[in-house]
């Protein structure tokens, strides 16, 4: 379906337009009275049956979002043409929704109050509360669609509270609007910011409100005042997330309640939440880190495989991936926490029959996630449609947002009925049995007492508290209503497949529908295809008894037969009941036993009462929400760690008494392994070891590893592993490995490849042949504590081998020229690399290209003894081969001489230089 058709536009409406309506010249007037509309902006008017776009908006939407300009129109306003764009209201959810999480931008809705246009929505890619309906799809926010802002100030230790010295001081805030949390947090940072780029990361920060603010935008005048309206004055508070002393947080928070008008949103005062944020509670990872672990999934990435949330991203709940994406970027430093999450996973994986009753049966009755597996359904249900498919994108969250914020319908309180409806089937089975036999032996873990005391227990309380909730919708008689019309819906299935069955016709060949006029019906298309001969199919019911042909459109034939005729007209009734049950008047409350009878008061409807006190059990579902996305974490850990091509191992944590120290043998990296081009899951992927600890409590082991080899060797592969290893053992989960001992580390960083000096215009050749790694094993000579470790390869003349496989020692040779020669360079580039190749070794240690490992540390010998004239004329020397190679290659000295590149320029001009002094031109 074109995006035309479904802006509604037909070709003999597009031109130009006079604009004649009032609401036409008022949309003109009032765009033209904004001012300067800022580049990241989109404004939207809303026309009630659609929204218009105009000017710079309308081309960018065209231009973007339906790849076409011919939809956009224009008014003439006397002084020129303005474009505009008319979006229908199913196409403007799909443009905002682009507009705020995929290109980042910010939003504006104006609609009309009387005769003038106002703000009425306002939305950044921090702040999606507005338009959550719009971001929503199927029920559940993406998982890259984090609803976290800061804000951040700088300034100095110098006279701060608890600080001497004159270091940097960062004050933050972050404001999640999905979750109302308030989070604060002061600490000190080097120059470079890294702890706060860190943070930044671990919080999933969509967006930094405030950089280059004006002044005043962090006045704390009425900070407290703000603070007290949106926690509540019973709330209590972090005794450091509000310090008055502490003046960067506090106007750090100032300045969001600014941006995001948090004092006028009186519908959610007293609902947020504030705590402190400690930097050094998690583990340090910034965004380098992050990439290079392959932490989360890369726009546009196909392959769910390539990242650890896309492998462990087994969740059976909305809000249990929301979680795994956050515990993922914060791994733990505390030893009990890394433990405690160890105990709960090695439960789960020893207890098959457990993690199986609530990973298939249970937790989806809680809310399956969009798009999840399909169900285990009764017998009398096959179809897609039964008791528990209303659940499916069900998310606790979103109804505590809907119930909080005033948005929430009988619907959305019937849901939550059915969610609790299935938590004693959870209860049941936690307490039940299906625990691995433990306890007995030393560091056995006793799984039944650890779930009881994690889940069980405060999910019975749970279960308690919402007794009164199950009550108010039994007395609305909603339950009834709602669980009448999803019976019936699947004996419609039922009768469907009966339908076909007496038919012999396949189910894919006869389509179930609802829609109007007809309700549910069935419908066969009249179209010939490859697959079967419709037309036939269409001759079969017209032909066949007791069945009834509701209508002939060209994309098919409408029938019913008897059976269905009932079930629709019985569906209809309990729909048309449902629908005014939400808008009759109260009735009288029945006499209580021994009580007067009561009278409801007359005033709003039975819905309205209903939905708002299930308003106020918003808390407790909060508290819900968080007992069973942790248990679906944990549950997602576990199946991942029992279903790989080869199973995890639980990771020792080493006391904290002993030497610090890091050993995984047989360390695999859990998504090259996946990969088909690494056999798929079949056990190909080459295991390697890794052995890091204190030197000088342990003269055997390094405390620092150089790994060298040739390009595609596995040498980034074997580092990923390990920090991999390190990152999932501190979030608690099992790793992809042998066995692993460790001692918690406190960060983790990481710069694979080069990338990230394209912005210097340093290629990733040229980024590597100026850090000189190999000079680098020379420290293992000097430097007791440091190792060296290279990836092994085999070469056959120009065939390139590489094996995969770490082993003591540097690298030996050079593989540039074998690696050039495999990616089908061109052969007289190949053979001049050669003879330079040649020629620069045997300058510097008189050898040939296949020296012997004596003539490798003699090389490295005389590399640390260079002095630095000695190795500026050196580089030079270099500098100048280099030139003469690229000059002696017509197609490279083309692309060097064409190339726009000022560092390239730059060293084209001195190597000139150079060579035309030493001719003496």
């Amino acid at each position: 379906m074109s995006a035309l058709y479904l802006l509604g536009f037909r070709d003999d409406e597009r031109g130009t337009e006079e604009v004649t309506s009032s609401e036409g010249k008022t949309i003109l007037s009032h765009k033209k009275g904004l001012g300067v509309q800022p580049a990241d902006l989109i404004r939207l008017y809303d026309r009630r049956d659609h929204y218009v776009a105009v000017g710079r908006d309308a081309d960018a939407i065209a231009a973007f979002y339906f790849r076409s300009s011919s939809a956009v129109r224009h008014w003439s306003d006397g002084d020129g043409r303005t474009p505009y764009l008319a979006i229908n209201k199913k196409m403007a959810a799909e443009v905002m929704r682009a507009c705020l999480l995929v290109q980042r931008r910010r939003l504006e809705v104006y609609s009309l109050d009387g005769a003038r246009w106002v703000l009425s929505r306002r939305g950044s890619p921090g702040n999606i509360s507005a338009f959550e309906e719009e971001c929503l799809r199927d029920g559940e926010l993406p998982p890259d669609a984090s609803t976290t802002i800061a804000a951040v100030r700088l300034g100095r230790t110098a006279g701060s509270k608890g600080y001497s010295g004159n270091a940097r001081l960062v004050g933050v805030c972050f404001a999640d609007g999905a979750s109302r949390s308030l989070r604060t947090s002061e600490f000190e940072d080097d120059e470079n910011l890294c702890t706060l780029e860190s943070l930044l990361c671990q919080q999933g920060t969509r967006e930094v409100a405030v950089t280059d603010a004006p002044r005043g935008a962090f006045a704390q005048k009425h900070a407290e005042q703000d603070l007290r309206r949106l926690v509540g004055s019973e709330q209590p508070v972090h005794a450091r997330a509000f310090e008055t002393q502490q003046q960067l947080p506090v106007g750090c928070f100032s300045a969001l309640c600014r941006h995001l008008d948090l004092p006028s949103l009186t519908e959610s005062h007293g609902q947020w939440g504030i705590e402190w944020v400690e930097p050094r509670e998690f583990v340090r990872l910034d965004a380098s880190a992050l990439r290079a672990l392959s932490v989360e999934p890369q726009p546009n990435e196909a392959d769910r495989n390539a990242s650890l949330y896309g492998i462990f991203a087994k969740t059976k709940t909305a809000g249990g991936g929301r979680l795994l994406r956050k515990w993922l970027k914060q791994p733990l430093l505390s030893p009990h926490e890394i433990e405690h999450r160890l105990d709960l996973v090695q439960t789960f994986v020893s207890s098959l029959e457990l993690r199986a009753t609530l990973r298939d049966t249970c937790l989806p009755a809680m809310g399956a996630r969009a798009g999840s597996s399909r169900l285990r359904r009764p017998a009398a249900c096959a179809r897609r449609r039964c008791g528990l498919c209303p659940l499916v994108g069900a998310d606790l969250d979103r109804l505590q947002r809907r119930l909080f914020s005033g948005r929430a319908t009988l619907q959305d309180v019937v849901l939550l009925y059915s969610l609790l409806g299935s938590l004693p089937r959870l209860l049941s089975a936690l307490a039940g049995g299906g625990y691995a036999e433990g306890g007995e032996g030393e560091g056995e873990v006793d799984g039944h007492t650890l779930v009881q005391s994690a889940f069980t227990e405060p999910l019975q309380v749970v279960h308690e508290n919402f007794e009164r909730y199950r009550q108010l919708v039994h007395a609305a008689e909603l339950a009834g209503l709602g669980a009448s019309r999803d019976e019936t819906v699947a004996e419609i299935e039922a009768a469907h497949e009966a339908l076909c069955e007496r038919l012999g016709v396949d189910e894919g060949r006869v389509k179930l529908e609802k829609g109007a006029p007809h309700g549910y019906h069935c419908r066969v298309s009249r179209k010939e295809n490859m697959t079967h001969n419709s037309l036939v199919d269409e001759k079969l019911i017209r032909d066949a008894d007791g069945v009834n042909v509701l209508g002939t459109k060209k994309d098919g034939v409408a029938f019913r037969d008897k059976a269905l005729d009932k079930l629709a007209a019985r569906y209809k009734e309990l729909a048309a009941h449902y629908q005014t049950a939400q808008a009759r008047p109260q009735r009288p409350l029945s006499r209580r036993r021994g009580a007067r009878a009561r009278l409801i008061p007359p005033a709003g409807t039975l819905v309205t009462k209903v939905v708002d006190t299930a308003a106020t059990f918003c808390p407790l579902i909060a508290e819900l929400a968080g007992h069973l996305t942790k248990l679906d974490v944990l549950l997602a850990f576990a199946a991942v760690a029992a279903s790989a091509p080869e199973p995890y191992v639980r990771p020792t944590l080493l006391p904290p008494e002993a030497p610090r120290a890091l050993r995984i043998d047989g360390a695999r990296h859990p998504c090259v392994e996946r990969m088909e081009s690494a056999g798929g899951g079949t056990g190909s992927f080459i295991k390697n070891d890794v052995a890091l600890g204190d030197h000088a409590a342990d003269a055997e082991v390094p405390s620092l590893l150089l790994v060298t080899g040739p390009n595609c060797g596995g040498k980034s592969t074997y580092i990923r592993s390990v920090g991999v290893c390190v990152l999932l053992a501190q979030v608690g989960c099992f790793v992809p490995a042998d066995a692993m001992e460790f001692s918690p580390v406190d960060a983790i960083l990481a710069r694979v490849g080069a990338g990230d000096m394209q912005s210097r215009g340093v290629s990733t050749f040229m980024a590597e042949m100026l850090e000189h790694f190999h000079e680098l094993t020379a420290l293992a000579d000097r430097e007791a504590a440091v190792g060296n470790r290279h990836v092994a390869a085999h070469v056959d003349g120009d065939d390139l081998t590489p094996l995969f496989k770490v082993q003591p020692g540097p690298s030996d040779q050079s593989y540039g020229v074998a690696v050039a020669a495999s990616c089908d360079f061109p052969s007289s580039v190949v053979e001049s690399a050669k003879r330079k190749l040649a020629e620069l070794e045997s300058a510097t240690v008189g050898g040939g290209p296949a020296a012997d490992a004596a003539d490798a540390t003699a090389k490295r010998e005389r590399l640390a003894s260079v002095t630095a004239e000695e190795r500026a004329a050196g580089t030079a020397e270099v500098r100048r081969r280099l030139f003469d190679f690229g000059m002696d290659t017509p197609q490279l000295s083309e692309s060097l001489r064409a190339s726009t590149n000022p560092y390239v320029r730059a060293l084209l001009e001195v190597a000139t230089a150079e060579v035309a002094a030493e001719a003496g031109v």
